[in-house]
């Protein structure tokens, strides 16, 4: 093995190296049913996407978590019943010390497991998430459920969706064009994204067809997934996490 092709093999298991924890946190993060170990799994999960090379997530997700975590402490408080807050009362419900307790849990929650697929999306890019999936869902062929083909059909997936993205907006572009200007107003711009929606989903299905032909002409067969195997120190760890999660919810 060359220099260069060794420390490019040491640079991918580097960066590998802590999904397993990752998964960890995200299994635990969708069930912790405490603040310790919910604050715990967004805190490794957090650090183990830093440790794969994740940048800070992108505005909009930032958003979506932000507004999901206000939607989910407000409804909670007003919906569960308790000790009251001294807020307004909305529809006849006080707010509620253990219902914005839970709202504050539940979005705990959901940060950790954002963050999780945050880091699994720097140590997995591309197909090699569904190659790492259909790994460790390969001993359900068993029971003949079409694990390698689900996998093939992922990863089709990961490929074209942002063909699919990029077509959408070329219509976009193309329907602004004809237009004269930008759509103004919700209305407008819903009814400009569904006469959008219709040439590409037509494109994208004669790519699809194309694609199939492809793959039949070159006889194109279903490959055994074969992943690098993970240190058992990050297996252990995330089986850990996850375990700590699953029983100390009381």
């Amino acid at each position: 093995m060359s220099a260069a092709s060794g420390a490019m093999v040491a640079g991918a298991s580097a960066a590998v190296g802590p999904a397993p924890l990752l998964l960890g946190a995200l299994v635990g993060a969708l069930i912790a049913g405490r603040f310790e170990t919910a604050l715990l799994c967004l805190a490794v999960a957090a650090a183990g996407a830093a440790a794969c090379g994740a940048g800070l997530p992108r505005r909009g997700l930032w958003l979506v978590l932000g507004g999901g975590a206000l939607i989910s402490v407000g409804l909670n408080a007003y919906l569960t019943p308790g000790a009251a807050l001294p807020l307004p009362v909305v529809a006849g419900h006080a707010a509620t010390v253990p219902g914005a307790a839970l709202g504050a849990l539940l979005a705990l929650r959901v940060w950790g497991a954002a963050i999780a697929v945050h880091g699994l999306a720097a140590a997995w890019p591309g197909e090699r998430a569904a190659d790492e999936i259909a790994a460790r869902l390969a001993p359900l062929e068993r029971v003949r459920i079409p694990v390698a083909r689900a996998r093939a059909i992922l990863g089709l997936g990961l490929r074209f969706v942002p063909l699919l993205a990029d077509e959408i907006g070329r219509v976009r572009a193309i329907q602004d064009l004809r237009a004269g200007r930008a759509a103004r107003g919700m209305r407008a711009r819903a009814r400009r994204l569904r006469s959008a929606l219709v040439p590409a989903l037509t494109g994208a299905l004669e790519r699809a067809e194309r694609v199939a032909l492809a793959l039949e002409a070159r006889h194109y067969r279903l490959r055994r997934v074969q992943v690098p195997r993970a240190h058992r120190g990050w297996q252990g760890a995330g089986l850990a996490l996850a375990a700590l999660s699953l029983f100390w919810r009381g």
